[in-house]
């Protein structure tokens, strides 16, 4: 017997319940609420390698990680990425695509064999007018979440200019991963020593 006794429910309702509720942006909904919008994720599956989100192109959607694990990179130079994390089951990336159409930050390739729900921009804006409460709640915590991300990135910016100002202030700067004194600084204390 499914979550709810008195509606019919597919196996696919009941899937994206229950990876849902782990998901921060949907974990305030109610079980009811998780099924009734799961009819506007779509089941993806992804097999080791492939490149699921290519960096640069439109972002239209998020993805939600049932099983398996993904890599994130950066592209450096064009033949050359960095992997900035690795996500597992639970985990989920693209919320931003659900309220622009930038282009991706980062390409995404399966590390493993991965099952993913995904919600397209179009389908939110369907849940909005078809469910409007529960997108309200939604679109609610999607913006707590990125302000909170806006909120880390501002503290990270201010802590690496604590530290570039540190160093300059010491008389050292980084050049190239290696410490180097400024020429006015070599200048001032070759006339200091004669």
């Amino acid at each position: 017997m499914g979550l709810f006794s008195n509606i019919k429910l597919t196996k696919h309702d009941e899937e994206v319940s229950l990876v849902l509720k782990n998901i921060t942006i949907f974990s305030k909904l109610t079980p009811y609420e998780r099924t009734k919008i799961a009819k506007y994720f779509r089941r993806m599956e992804y097999l080791p390698g492939e490149k699921i989100v290519n960096e640069g192109d439109p972002g239209d959607g998020m993805f939600v990680i049932k099983s398996g694990a993904v890599k994130i990179a950066k592209r450096l130079t064009k033949k050359e990425e960095k992997t900035l994390t690795n996500l597992v089951d639970g985990d989920c990336f693209g919320e931003m695509a659900l309220l622009d159409r930038a282009r991706r930050s980062a390409s995404v390739y399966a590390i493993s064999k991965v099952v993913m729900f995904e919600l397209y921009r179009a389908s939110l804006l369907e849940m909005l007018d078809k469910e409007s409460k529960i997108g309200v709640k939604v679109l609610y915590d999607l913006a707590r979440i990125l302000v909170e991300r806006i909120r880390e990135s501002g503290d990270k910016i201010k802590d690496i200019l604590v530290l570039q100002s540190i160093q300059k202030g010491s008389g050292m700067i980084q050049v190239q991963g290696a410490a180097k004194k400024p020429k006015a600084l070599k200048k001032n204390l070759k006339k200091a020593k004669k």
